[in-house]
């Protein structure tokens, strides 16, 4: 039987991709040398990748919810910018050259090819974008021995990115070496509890809860299946917050991303403790935003980097607390081997 209590997460979260979407648009570049940018914040300058891309993911998910074509226009336009941009900021390899925000960067292509594919209208420039972001990511996971990285090197997000993607998109060899390195990395220990989770000192962002980033990405290694709600209501519940998280930097951003774990954990687990604390948490955010995707808010919001200059961000990750409770299409490709295999 269907769970009643999901049965308005599609509608909530096509409201707020709607006024999210529209700030966007409104934000980004018109005509120019970087014209289809997305700025993180209105009158930003300086152009980068995952912005755009975040506009984009926020842009094809409204319309894969909604069936409403609201963004279209925008979305040919961002495209037009990362397709132009696309060596620039995906570079062949992670190494010791390739920008801070590089594996984010790759990361969010994946987001982005991602939603436009549930659209059904992806180009062979999007799939070639794609493909090289996937590949740089997936050799970067293999080498990668220190997992202490946070924000934009945080590789719980880098391999949650890769493994939904993988299964979208059915490539067998992706998906298990997204697998592998999970089973590696993560595993399926205890997480420690989300609210002594180490914070960047001295940093300049700190917006990903990488305890919920690894969580999810171990339940996107292993698939919807009761072993992994099992392991949810046992070990993962204990340890997650009852309400919002003070933080030093990106507050509402972290906290949007342990929402956004907290509705995904409900929706596998039927959990109420993941529900109760997701509804904490999204209630809190909702009254610092006025709205998910309020520009004025985010500028006011002192803890999440001193203004807007993480806006985009904070849009991106409370759209993705919104969309959590959204009930996911049966995943179509199996899972080739459990990440709890040898435990």
């Amino acid at each position: 039987m269907a769970d009643p209590r999901l049965k308005t997460g599609a509608p909530q979260a096509t409201r707020h991709l709607a006024a999210a979407g529209a700030v966007l648009v409104a934000r980004q570049s018109s005509a120019g040398a970087h014209a289809g940018f997305v700025p993180a914040w209105s009158g930003g300058q300086e152009p980068n990748f995952h912005t755009t891309l975040a506009a984009v993911w926020i842009w094809a998910r409204h319309q894969r919810l909604s069936r409403i074509e609201k963004f279209a226009a925008a979305r040919r336009a961002a495209w037009a910018f990362l397709i132009d941009n696309a060596l620039d900021f995906v570079p062949g390899v992670i190494d010791d050259t390739a920008s801070d925000e590089a594996t984010f960067d790759c990361a969010m292509v994946l987001w982005a090819v991602a939603a436009e594919r549930s659209l059904g209208r992806l180009d062979p420039q999007q799939q070639a974008i794609a493909a090289r972001a996937a590949r740089v990511l997936s050799a970067h996971l293999g080498a990668l021995d220190d997992l202490s990285g946070r924000e934009f090197r945080d590789p719980g997000f880098l391999a949650l990115s890769v493994l939904e993607y993988a299964r979208l998109v059915e490539d067998r060899g992706l998906l298990a070496s997204g697998q592998k390195f999970v089973e590696r990395a993560f595993g399926m220990r205890t997480p420690g509890a989300f609210a002594r989770e180490p914070e960047a000192p001295g940093g300049l962002f700190d917006f990903s809860s990488t305890t919920a980033t690894r969580i999810l990405a171990v339940m996107a290694a292993e698939g919807n299946t009761p072993f992994v709600g099992a392991w949810l209501r046992e070990r993962v519940a204990p340890a997650i917050p009852h309400g919002f998280v003070k933080r030093a930097l990106d507050e509402r951003c972290w906290n949007a991303c342990v929402a956004a774990l907290l509705g995904r954990a409900y929706v596998v687990s039927t959990e109420t403790r993941f529900l109760d604390g997701y509804r904490a948490i999204r209630a809190e955010l909702e009254r610092r935003n006025g709205d998910p995707a309020s520009s004025a808010a985010a500028a006011a919001n002192q803890t999440d980097k001193g203004g807007a200059a993480a806006d985009s961000l904070v849009i991106f990750y409370s759209l993705l607390a919104a969309d959590a409770l959204v009930r996911a299409a049966p995943v179509a490709m199996p899972v080739a081997r459990g990440a709890n295999a040898r435990r």
